[in-house]
């Protein structure tokens, strides 16, 4: 408002045009590479080791990146993880099956997969099955199969489990896949009534998907005018084979339209639960209470839980599906549309779960045993909640097996939809709490899946299959093979400024060395976004320094830093050493640098280029040897005595000498670039006046000062005005800028002249 001056005086006035949102928030290290859990190629910011360990699971021995994270976020507030999940999926070419002919026809008992040297893709040869079935117990002989005999009765000492194991990489030449242990036992009076069994190839299992979460049945409503309708599911937050035996669901408190509540929706509660709790000892992951299908309601189920389905294609595009945040740390629901079922619908029950053995016609595999509850919960089998029966002790070992993984173009087979109004001929009526108690059930999750042979092993350094064909079981060999492909979904995932702020990369388990193609996608992504800075390994963990030498060499970038040799840790929960490469430990250094100092600040040398964490080296360097690799832009490792191991260099791999051959000045402009660009997109569409020019003078101006107070740049000049703005450049809607930067430069080489004095000289100037 404008000051009204009438009488003589002094009058000050205020112009704040230093104001500009900053936009920039906490920024960290993106870590790309394989966990045992969580959402796979979805970018996911964490700030707490617990955080981490509870979306991405506990760090161990099989992968190198829970290692880096751990150390990461002992120094740094946050970091991006990126799962990267396999793509391709794999076959079971041909497995034998377990049968029993009898009366009441042919049923699977057990499944077995011949691994041929640990491959499952290979198939049984031609006429190499010589089966001898003999009352409940068979012979298998073959070129392929050294003569193995076995009963189908879990009572006869010698079972399939007992005989093949279940274990994928064992020292057998097959493995269980399926063993219906109960439905094996219930087989026994066809056998004696002169029943066989029969061995014989099944039809290849195609498991071609890529790695995927897992799901419930669609929750169907009660029967209205004679159709069950389709309501809602469930869908993992993770994905991964694991997530089909992680949770389960139940429903229950369900109540009819109008029965005790004033909305024309019915009502229910939900509880997610631990997948091995019983119903006397649940272990309640959430619970959720009077949701409903209004989506007018606060309470629709939509809006408690969430929707939100995030998918990113080979190029980094995002893909957002549903409206509502999740809010289940465990879970997301997918509804069917509004008016695609009548409004009185409540959830009664479920459809039939998929077999997870595709089999031909004539075949039967054993269907899905539900727990019925025929009255109240007073039953003295205690079972208070009705369908899939994950509780019975031989019946749950059956169930069980509906929650792997499933063959791409299977089937229900013999399984049946689960209904209150079905099965036990309950209806959605009555509002006492004996019949509301009746209206309970459970439901488990199917289709999670690793995308990947369940033989194949997670390979690391020191293993005999660790190499390019397998890095920590991706295969990267090629740039069209299955991990490659994997790889680069991930990195792509992470291109985009916009979408995710990160300043540092880390790739642990990929050496250029091995794995080029890879490596070499991620000093392309760092290069495009131009603000941040790759931690990269080219060497496997016992190559040479001429190796390593050779390996930076082929690569021109200062967006790249690397280091030599591996060093070894101690896994934290096994309290052993293992082997790591550079890329696992440093990215806690860099963070530790930036804490105590800032990014323009050397993260080598013994103030702050300590690597924490490090025991040991692998190759203990002279001095000879770090000057050979410090000359081939490899930044040695050190191990001086008293003095612990330090990361004793800083250059990038650019060719080129200049200021930017140093990881302190390209990540000094990294840090400059990002905080220059966050702020100045508040400019975006404002009026090109001077007015405009000075509020961006007076956010660059005090910002680079502060970096020149803390050593960061000798001395700067900021230039936006006419001189750079000129008409011609006004008229094409530009706003021009130009910043000219000194960076200090680190004290890499001391020299210090020692001269001898005759007696007698004087040491005054």
């Amino acid at each position: 408002m404008a000051e009204k001056i009438v009488s003589p005086g002094v009058f000050t006035r205020e112009n704040d045009l230093s104001f500009l949102s900053q936009g920039i928030g906490e920024i960290g290290a993106a870590i790309i590479g394989p966990f045992h859990k969580g959402p796979a190629f979805v970018p996911t910011v964490v700030n707490t080791q617990s955080e981490f360990e509870s979306i991405f699971g506990t760090p161990n021995g099989d992968f190198y990146t829970g290692y880096t994270v751990q150390n990461y976020l002992r120094e740094a507030g946050t970091v991006t993880i990126v799962r990267v999940g396999h793509v391709g999926g794999y076959s079971h070419v041909t497995p034998l099956a377990i049968k029993v002919s009898g009366s009441s026809g042919i049923q699977v008992v057990g499944t077995l997969n011949v691994t041929h040297n640990g491959d499952e893709s290979v198939g049984l040869p031609d006429t190499v099955l010589n089966s001898q079935p003999s009352a409940s117990a068979f012979s298998i002989s073959g070129s392929e199969l050294s003569e193995v005999s076995a009963s189908i009765l879990p009572s006869a000492g010698n079972d399939l489990s007992d005989v093949f194991g279940e274990n994928a990489r064992g020292s057998k030449e097959a493995y269980v896949y399926n063993y219906y242990e109960s439905a094996a036992t219930n087989q026994s009076d066809e056998l004696t009534a002169g029943g066989k069994v029969i061995v014989e190839e099944m039809p290849t299992q195609d498991f071609a998907q890529d790695i995927s979460h897992a799901s419930t049945p669609w929750i169907k409503s009660q029967l209205i005018s004679g159709e069950r309708h389709d309501l809602f599911r469930l869908h993992t937050l993770g994905d991964g084979s694991n997530y089909n035996k992680e949770y389960k669901v139940s429903i229950f408190n369900v109540k009819a339209a109008g029965e005790t509540n004033s909305t024309d929706y019915a009502t229910f509660s939900m509880m997610i639960r631990g997948y091995s709790d019983t119903d006397k000892r649940k272990s309640v992951l959430e619970t959720y209470n009077n949701l409903t299908l209004d989506p007018a309601s606060p309470n629709y189920i939509n809006k408690i839980i969430g929707d939100i389905n995030i998918t990113i294609d080979a190029n980094g595009k995002q893909t957002f599906t549903g409206d509502y945040s999740n809010r289940s740390k465990f879970v997301r629901v997918e509804t069917k549309d509004e008016g695609s079922f009548p409004i009185i619908a409540g959830p009664f029950g479920h459809g039939a779960y998929t077999n997870t053995v595709k089999v031909t016609t004539e075949t039967e595999v054993p269907a899905v045993v539900f727990t019925t509850k025929s009255s109240d919960n007073t039953a003295s089998n205690g079972v208070s909640f009705s369908g899939i029966d994950l509780e019975t002790s031989v019946v749950k070992i059956d169930n069980s097996h509906y929650l792997k993984p499933l063959p791409s173009d299977a089937g229900v087979g013999a399984n049946v939809d689960f209904a209150f109004d079905s099965q036990l001929s309950f209806e959605l009526t009555g509002s006492d709490s004996a019949d509301v108690n009746k209206r309970q059930f459970t439901v488990g999750f199917q289709g999670g899946f690793d995308g990947i042979s369940p033989t194949i092993k997670a390979a690391k350094a020191g293993d005999s299959d660790w190499g390019a064909g397998n890095s920590q079981g991706f295969n990267l060999s090629t740039s069209t093979a299955s991990g490659s492909v994997a790889y680069v979904k991930a990195i792509a995932s992470v291109s985009n400024p916009d979408d995710f702020d990160i300043n540092l990369v880390s790739v642990p388990g990929v050496v250029r060395r091995l794995h080029s193609y890879v490596f070499d996608k991620v000093t392309d992504m760092v290069e495009a976004r131009e603000d941040a800075f790759f931690i990269g390994d080219v060497t496997d963990y016992s190559d040479s320094i001429d190796l390593a030498i050779e390996q930076g060499a082929a690569v021109d970038s200062n967006y790249v830093g690397t280091y030599y040799p591996w060093v070894k840790t101690i896994d934290s929960r096994t309290n052993k050493l293992t082997t790591v490469p550079p890329s696992v430990l440093m990215p806690g250094i860099y963070a530790s640098n930036d804490a105590v100092a800032a990014e323009w600040f050397a993260p080598a040398g013994l103030n702050r280029g300590g690597v924490v964490g490090a025991v040991s080296v692998l190759n203990r360097l002279t001095h000879a040897e770090r000057d050979t690799l410090y000359e081939g832009k490899i930044n040695p490792i050190a191990q001086f005595p008293g003095e612990g191991i330090v990361a004793f260099g800083q250059k990038t791999l650019q060719d080129r000498s200049s200021a930017l051959d140093r990881i302190n000045v390209r990540r000094l402009l990294i840090k400059v670039k990002k905080y220059i660009a966050s702020t100045s997109r508040y400019l975006v569409f404002e009026q090109n006046t001077a007015q405009t020019r000075g509020k961006f003078l007076n956010t660059v101006n005090p910002y680079l000062e502060g970096i020149q107070q803390r050593q960061g740049l000798y001395s700067f000049r900021v230039v936006m005005d006419e001189s750079n703005n000129t008409p011609d450049v006004i008229d094409r809607n530009i706003l021009a800028g130009a910043i000219y930067l000194q960076p200090t430069k680190t004290a890499e080489f001391i020299v210090i002249d020692f001269n001898i004095l005759p007696t007698g000289a004087s040491f005054t100037a």
